[in-house]
């Protein structure tokens, strides 16, 4: 009996083809589904990755304000009128750029180690998916940072009522870093800011002879002292 090549070739072309009908399947479908995740997939990096980095950030300023710290008194200069009233408030810029420097410098170094040593964290592929039972099934996708450019880094101060004749005055390390993020097959630039308190001092001026704070917005009538004796007094009843 003889076997037909003819029929044993039209068989490996059947195979061939539905083996190539398959992998171009997979591939159309592996582009629709990373279409439709990969935005929602770089949203929940960003977020991570911004986490992280404002932890690194942390980490650097705390390890530098506990070795050496922040006085107010030497960084932030006050003006007062002559009734002892704050009348403006400015920077040292001494103590202002040293201060400063120093911290762009650590925080730089803490990010350069952060990517020299590839830290990365991961999402639950299910997470994409916004669907509460798929959220923590999946492959891990790692997700990374990579700092762009310098560290932008400044102090600032802010003034806040702590009682009628107190002012806190809090000063802060305002941080700006720009991060490229980075998933499989999508990367992003993204800018992360962060302000941490570093120093505050209490402030106590001049008592006020009335304050104006009725919620009501009906006018409070100034009382007068007891060691003050009204110009009209009212004569008392026989």
């Amino acid at each position: 009996m003889r076997v037909r090549r003819g029929g044993w070739k039209r068989r490996r072309r059947r195979i061939f083809a539905g083996i190539l009908l398959i992998i171009v399947v997979l591939i159309v479908l592996f582009i629709v589904v990373e279409r439709r995740v990969e935005p929602t997939l770089m949203l929940i990096a960003q977020a991570k990755a911004e986490q992280v980095a404002k932890l690194a950030i942390t980490d650097a300023v705390t390890k530098r304000m506990t070795q050496q710290g922040v006085d107010v008194n030497e960084v932030v200069i006050m003006e007062k009128d002559e009734s002892g009233s704050i009348k403006a408030v400015n920077f040292n810029f001494k103590e202002y750029s040293r201060i400063v420097g120093e911290t762009t410098a650590r925080i730089q170094n803490r990010l350069k180690e952060f990517e020299q040593e590839h830290v990365q964290t991961t999402i639950p592929l299910g997470l994409a998916t916004k669907n509460v039972f798929l959220e923590h099934i999946g492959p891990d996708i790692p997700v990374s940072f990579v700092p762009i450019g310098a560290v932008k880094t400044k102090l600032e101060t802010k003034l806040k009522q702590a009682g009628i004749n107190m002012v806190l005055v809090t000063v802060y390390i305002y941080v700006e870093v720009d991060l490229r993020v980075i998933i499989p097959f999508a990367t992003k630039q993204q800018t992360v800011t962060t302000e941490i308190p570093v120093s505050e001092a209490l402030i106590v001026g001049k008592v006020p002879t009335y304050l104006y704070d009725n919620p009501s917005g009906k006018p409070d009538v100034p009382m007068p002292r007891t060691d003050q004796v009204p110009s009209n007094p009212i004569p008392s009843q026989p």
